[in-house]
């Protein structure tokens, strides 16, 4: 027996145009969070170099090279309220 991926399966239908047309595309993989993207952030990061944004109307300047960087907090440990909280499990 071979296994689906439901992702594959699902088709979207969008309208465009105005509404004057109607497109189909299945769903694809997001690409806006977790670990891959976290690497590819690093990766533009670096292809920037020193380039300052310029915030706060003008008067202050934030370098892309000192900017921070989130950290994801471990879990491990922690109480995790489960079943509109009447239930718990530990991280």
């Amino acid at each position: 027996m071979v296994g689906i991926d439901i992702a594959d399966t699902i088709v979207v239908r969008r309208t465009v145009e105005k509404g004057t047309r109607v497109v189909e595309e299945r769903v694809k993989k997001l690409t806006f969070a977790g670990t891959e993207f976290k690497k590819y952030q690093k990766e533009r990061l670096k292809l920037a170099g020193d380039v300052g944004l310029v915030s706060s109307k003008g008067t202050g300047i934030i370098h892309l090279s000192k900017m921070y960087e989130t950290q994801i907090p471990s879990l491990k440990g922690l109480h995790i309220s489960t079943e509109r909280g009447t239930g718990i499990r530990i991280g």
